[in-house]
């Protein structure tokens, strides 16, 4: 009898499973790049740096709901139970991070959402801990409002000069 031997292949198992993992890593990341450039309120990208907005949705001690700025998990300083002012520049792509820091209580699941009506900006109703961006282009020049739908009393401004 003759047996032929199997020639060993120069792609194992093990090298196709790495080079498939490999390619879903980087289609994973250029989806989130090409987000990132993708304005809500504008139909092409835009490939600028953009400026990262992070806020915290909570309730104060006093029980009025408001957001807050933070920055790597620390509150920046800003006054209690009010919302602050964003300033940004016009023509600036500006993205806005949004996390639901306020805990859920028996019968009572508090959610949040952002909202900024000229810039077409709507962040999602979010759970305890769920956490959304928007990017969106500063194309319009003054002073607008941004709001939670379910708590009106949840609002600050944006100015853009």
């Amino acid at each position: 009898m003759d047996k032929k031997k199997k020639k060993p292949s120069k792609l194992s198992r093990t090298n196709l499973i790495s080079i498939a993992i490999i390619a879903g890593v980087v289609v994973l990341i250029g989806g989130i790049a090409l987000n990132s450039f993708s304005p809500v309120n504008s139909d092409g990208l835009v490939f600028a740096p953009s400026s990262n907005i992070f806020l915290k949705a909570v309730k104060s001690a006093q029980g009025s709901y408001h957001y807050q700025h933070t920055k790597g998990g620390k509150v920046l300083p800003f006054s209690e139970g009010t919302s602050p002012p964003i300033t940004a520049s016009k023509g600036n792509l500006i993205q806005i991070h949004l996390i639901n820091e306020e805990e859920n209580e028996s019968g009572n699941t508090s959610k949040h959402n952002l909202n900024i009506d000229e810039f077409n900006v709507h962040i999602k109703d979010l759970s305890y801990f769920q956490s959304e961006s928007a990017t969106f282009l500063a194309d319009k020049e003054g002073s607008f409002d941004y709001y939670c739908t379910i708590h009106p009393e949840m609002r600050g401004i944006i100015t853009v000069s």
